[in-house]
């Protein structure tokens, strides 16, 4: 008989090593056909930290862990290096929607801090056609340059990945190849991949976003919300 737990949460590292930060995770919930998006900046009492500090402190147990913190039954993980992703993208040229103008700050080249310098990058309604590092600013971006910017900002990225990711699945992307090498893969178990294999485009694309801003550490952190409950957010399921 199979678990109650039958979730698999998919991490990447922001950087080509297994000590960096997961800055992108999603949860894959197949009983429930949907994606769920965990911000990074959230704050995790098993970590002491930003859950995106888990994996790179504790490996696959404390990276679950901090995930079912949250009250999310996952079994599994699976987490790859930022190039696993540069690889399975490189070539691509695919057109999303934009609803807006879209206008942000960005690093003078993908792996180098805002710090150190950045530029200014703009995404115009009705849509863009992303290749090579236009993929990258559309789906790491932050810092907006509107004003006002955006209240919770990781939120307004993570919005952006989802819009990208519907139109992978509506194109048939080959999400395998992000699995090519197995050195900038690790998986904590066999049924995790079984479980990624059935994403599909019919799924819903949805984001934790029960939660609110606050300084801890002095480190503005996202945590729970405690006052109300706010539905989970959800962008445009489609069949």
């Amino acid at each position: 008989m199979r678990s109650a737990m039958t979730a698999t949460v998919v991490g990447v590292m922001d950087r080509d090593s297994w000590t960096a930060r997961t800055d992108n995770i999603v949860v894959a919930e197949p009983r429930r056909r949907r994606l769920l998006w965990i911000p990074r900046d959230l704050w995790s009492q098993v970590v002491g930290d930003r859950i995106n500090e888990a994996y790179g402190r504790g490996g696959h147990e404390l990276f679950l862990a901090a995930v079912r913190e949250l009250g999310i039954p996952v079994e599994s993980s699976v987490v790859l290096l930022r190039s696993a992703v540069e690889h399975a993208l490189s070539g691509l040229r695919i057109s999303v929607p934009v609803d807006r103008p879209r206008r942000y700050w960005y690093p003078l080249e993908p792996t180098l801090r805002l710090q150190d310098g950045a530029k200014l990058v703009v995404f115009e309604p009705p849509e863009e056609t992303l290749v090579g590092e236009r993929i990258h600013q559309w789906v790491g971006a932050r810092r907006s340059a509107d004003t006002p910017p955006p209240r919770l900002p990781d939120l307004d990225r993570i919005e952006r990945q989802q819009i990208l990711l519907r139109r992978l699945l509506e194109e048939g992307f080959d999400f395998s190849s992000t699995l090519q090498n197995p050195a900038l893969v690790a998986v904590s178990a066999p049924s995790a991949l079984e479980q990624l294999s059935a994403v599909g485009r019919g799924w819903a694309l949805r984001t934790y976003d029960r939660v609110e801003p606050v300084t801890i550490d002095r480190k503005m952190v996202l945590v729970r919300h405690r006052r109300r409950l706010l539905p989970i957010r959800m962008w445009g399921r489609r069949s």
